[in-house]
């Protein structure tokens, strides 16, 4: 036999002999993640990834949004509390860039992993991929205790239970038709996105039949959750906003109390953002907080007069004139007293409400002008002694 022919079997009965080697999974039990600061570079959002199972997005001019990262199958699932949205993570081999679908990072900042958190069997926090899938569905005393559990999503949800239910009563008590002012309740077994889209719309036109029944004017979108929730469900919101320090959910509390006349527990909720890392509630709580004992609100009796000035925001700056007309820009609006708060109409068909402080400044109460404080600017408007036709529903 030849000996090139008598090495080709040999090899190949070598070949045979040998178990072949198992196959490549598709998607192999990924390896444990580097700890530390991840950061896009296109838009210097930042992925921190604090240890094996928690971190945090930061992004300038949004809250603190807080992450859980738990393993599904062969792969990673990233866990935003604060809105209930999972996205698939993945990292590279060498660990130095992760994606979480949305966006790339790269890692900046290298750090050592803080120690797994132990969860209780059975709470939200324990399978939190499952827990958000289900938080549509959760009833308020379920809501209630995932959001002790440091679930700010939770405690949204709870929040926005409150307002459905106050926006009901509120219907009632206005004599509106639910039958025509909103669509049909929705449903718990759909899709979640699909409960969440059905609740929005509801929401709103609920709200825009509420305000049309009240006099007021609303914006589809813009400001749904403005109904005034009863004293003892915002004092157990404020409670959670203090003990969760979640800046998403401090920030709808906050805009609770001022819906509900109580910039002092407004404050009080926004500071929290701004501790949280958000600069411009920090911008609004400080000129606030100088205002001490005067920053309570009173009714206003008669429409303002002269120029009123804020110190940054969307709208800086108001002159009131003396003929019941005011100027923000180029705009021109009719003044309105309702309710002891003072309401100029804006372009996108609601209103700009400013309510009157202790010490004769104004608050701003609307998605544009909330929590900024306006100031009386002297020697720039001339008022005249005999004020023009004023409009005044009470």
């Amino acid at each position: 036999m030849p000996a090139l022919l008598r090495m080709l079997l040999t090899v190949t009965a070598l070949l045979l002999a040998t178990p072949p080697a198992p196959a490549a999974t598709s998607a192999a039990t990924p390896a444990p993640l580097r700890c530390g600061r991840y950061v896009n570079a296109q838009n210097d959002t930042a992925l921190v990834i604090d240890s094996q199972s928690r971190g945090r997005r930061l992004a300038t001019g949004f809250d603190p949004e807080s992450l859980q990262i738990q393993r599904d199958g062969n792969g990673l699932v990233l866990v935003n509390l604060d809105d209930g949205v999972a996205t698939a993570l993945t990292a590279s081999a060498d660990g130095r860039r992760i994606n979480d679908t949305l966006q790339d990072y790269q890692l900046r900042a290298p750090a050592d992993c803080q120690p797994v958190a132990v969860n209780a069997a059975g709470s939200c926090l324990a399978d939190a991929n499952r827990c958000m899938a289900r938080l549509h569905a959760a009833t308020p005393p379920q809501l209630l205790t995932a959001c002790q559990q440091g679930v700010g999503a939770a405690c949204s949800g709870l929040l926005l239970s409150y307002v459905d239910d106050a926006l009901l009563a509120a219907a009632s008590a206005k004599g509106v038709a639910l039958a025509t002012a909103a669509p049909a309740p929705c449903t718990t077994d759909a899709e979640r996105e699909e409960v969440l889209t059905c609740r929005d719309a509801r929401r709103d036109a609920l709200a825009a039949a509420v305000a049309q029944a009240s006099g007021q004017a609303f914006a589809r979108g813009i400001d749904p959750a403005w109904v005034e929730l009863p004293a003892a469900q915002r004092d157990q919101l404020q409670q959670l906003c203090l003990q969760q320090r979640a800046g998403r959910f401090c920030t709808e509390v906050a805009e609770q109390q001022l819906n509900a006349r109580d910039p002092r527990a407004a404050v009080q909720a926004l500071q929290v953002v701004c501790d949280s890392g958000r600069y411009s509630a920090c911008e609004r709580v400080e000129p606030l907080q100088a205002l001490g004992a005067a920053l309570r609100l009173v009714d206003a009796t008669e429409p303002p007069c002269g120029l009123y000035r804020a110190d940054g925001g969307t709208i800086d700056a108001v002159v009131f004139g003396d003929d019941g007309h005011a100027t923000i820009g180029s705009q021109r609006s009719q003044v309105r007293l309702l309710d002891g708060a003072i309401h100029l109409r804006n372009d996108h068909g609601s209103d700009h409400v400013l309510r009157l402080l202790a010490n004769g400044d104004l608050l701003g109460m609307d998605a544009w002008t909330g929590y900024q404080r306006y100031q009386r600017q002297p020697g720039t408007t001339q008022c005249a002694a005999s004020e023009g036709p004023r409009t005044s529903l009470r």
